[in-house]
């Protein structure tokens, strides 16, 4: 269980005002601890547009969580940062990486499930310096999708959304505070 201020319920700090992200963090943190209370923290300037590479990704949900915690004065900080993976040649993944930092400096690390992106758009995307959410028409032939469904809701077929995979990293980051006996 994560720890509290003396008489009273953990402050979580979500750097993000993406509703599919503070969605997502609101709904894993208030499944396994009762009474834990959510601020949303601007997190405009703290990371990449787009970031592409696992250090970058990371890098980015890091950045979040702590200026998160420190901004708000919050038990817990959390970032959630999306980006691209090379997986192997030529493919490269979407995923969600969360980080929890806690005010004693512990830090949690989770990863969402990750979907196919086009080499071709990757390309793209690394020449034009956009971020992904600029290729919505090219990917799901729509102007536009609700940031809580996201791309991947229309990928497949409304089966996963971007709050799902904002839960799912989040879950994972998790983690040690739910089994500190085994992560001290």
């Amino acid at each position: 269980m994560p720890q509290k201020r003396a008489g009273s319920h953990p402050l979580v700090a979500i750097c993000s005002l993406n509703p599919a992200k503070t969605r997502g963090v609101r709904n894993v943190f208030s499944s396994f601890f009762g009474g834990t209370r959510f601020v949303e923290v601007d997190s405009s300037g703290v990371a990449r547009a787009q970031p592409i590479g696992l250090a970058q990704v990371l890098e980015g949900a890091t950045k979040r969580a702590k200026f998160a915690l420190s901004e708000a004065g919050a038990d817990y900080g959390v970032g959630v940062e999306a980006g691209l993976l090379r997986v192997a040649r030529r493919t490269h993944i979407n995923l969600q990486i969360a980080v929890i930092v806690d005010r004693e400096g512990r830090l949690g690390v989770g990863l969402s499930s990750g979907f196919p992106i086009p080499e071709a758009l990757v390309g793209r995307m690394k020449r034009e310096g956009l971020e992904l959410d600029q290729y919505i028409r090219e990917l799901v032939r729509k102007d536009r999708v609700e940031k809580e469904e996201g791309i991947v809701y229309h990928l497949t077929m409304g089966r996963m959304s971007r709050i799902h995979m904002t839960e799912q990293s989040v879950t994972m980051a998790l983690v040690p505070w739910l089994n500190r006996e085994t992560y001290g």
